[in-house]
């Protein structure tokens, strides 16, 4: 049986690092916790879990303090987490029955970062299992990766990201300026740059930075369609309508249709009351691939729970009251929301 290192990097994560703790710690056999400097009682409950705790000097680097953590793993393996990540008991189980079979490289497991109904709506998957060597090391100061080496396996195991706190920080945003004062950014740190810039609804100059990002003809395939997502998205706060359309359709240069893109295309016809062509996009979107696997971000209910609602209106729209109740119907199977209630109380009183 293989053995495997817990490394962690934290700061004044009081609220969930018991949680996370909890959720794993039978997982491991080594925790090794690296404090960038909390204040409040981070490392107290961390003792009560390992005495592999160390002190180590923020330097706004991510990389950095993860790769100081990887370096006191003493075992055959290492796996990440952070502080408000829960492993479920379903995916413990598991990864407690894969010890018994470790032997590649890199395991990629699923990331769930948002809920709905406790059901996970956007995942992708990220480096997270890996054997101890020095190919095992971080890159990027901010939204650090590890670049996958050797033999890699994707496995249908899930890590939940449980982040209790919806403030927007401008941390990342700075990082990223400061970087700038000093070199021109790589193409992956242009895309997060501009992801930042989106989530902080400066959105020209989003439109700037990722469009540079998708011109550069560097970026990995699945960053720049959802690049040029994000753009659309801009131009749409922007009031760019034409715009908007374009950026959606530039996408199909580079893979086959993605169920979010699908849906904005349905949304703009929808929005100037071409149903019949709105549906056809919702169709669509319905019926893509999921692109999980091929490690892009996924909104699931693009592919299912909005297109059905936007159908159920559309259909609405043309009297056609067999159909719309049954895609509000289709929308309630995912998720019971209140739009779905209300349309479902409205069509058993006609």
């Amino acid at each position: 049986m293989a053995t495997i290192s817990l490394c962690m990097i934290v700061k004044n994560e009081e609220s969930v690092l018991k949680k996370c703790l909890s959720s794993c710690k039978n997982l491991f056999d080594e925790i090794i916790i690296v404090d960038t400097g909390s204040d409040d009682s981070t490392k107290c409950i961390a003792k009560m879990f390992t005495d592999k705790i160390f002190d180590f000097k923020w330097e706004n680097d991510f990389s950095k303090a993860r790769n100081f953590a990887f370096s006191k793993a003493t075992c055959d393996y290492i796996m990440w987490l952070d502080a408000d990540d829960v492993i479920p008991k379903k995916s413990l189980t598991k990864l407690l029955d894969l010890k018994n079979f470790l032997s590649k490289d890199v395991y990629m497991l699923k990331y769930n970062i948002a809920f709905a109904n406790n059901k996970p709506t956007f995942s992708y998957y990220r480096e997270r299992i890996m054997k101890n060597c020095n190919k095992a090391f971080w890159q990027g100061a901010v939204h650090e990766c590890i670049t996958p080496f050797g033999e890699v396996e994707r496995l249908n195991i899930a890590i939940d990201h449980k982040k209790t706190i919806n403030t927007q920080s401008d941390r990342n945003l700075k990082i990223y300026e400061n970087l700038l004062k000093n070199r021109p950014l790589f193409p992956r740190e242009q895309y997060y740059y501009g992801r930042e810039l989106y989530d902080h609804k400066k959105f020209s100059s989003c439109v700037k930075v990722l469009k540079n990002f998708v011109n550069s003809k560097n970026g990995w395939v699945e960053n720049v369609i959802d690049a040029l997502f994000l753009i659309s998205n801009c131009y749409q706060f922007l009031n760019k309508e034409e715009k908007q359309f374009d950026s959606l359709i530039e996408t199909f240069k580079y893979d086959s249709p993605r169920a979010n893109i699908c849906c904005k295309l349905g949304d703009i016809n929808l929005k100037n009351k071409k149903y019949t062509q709105a549906i056809d996009w919702y169709k669509i979107a319905i019926k893509c691939e999921d692109v999980s696997l091929k490690g892009g971000f996924v909104e699931s209910f693009y592919y299912n729970y909005y297109p059905y609602l936007q159908l159920c209106y559309c259909f609405f729209c043309l009297n056609d009251i067999k159909n719309a109740e049954k895609y509000n119907n289709l929308a309630g199977k995912i998720y019971k929301s209140d739009i779905y209630l209300n349309n479902k109380n409205y069509f058993e009183n006609l």
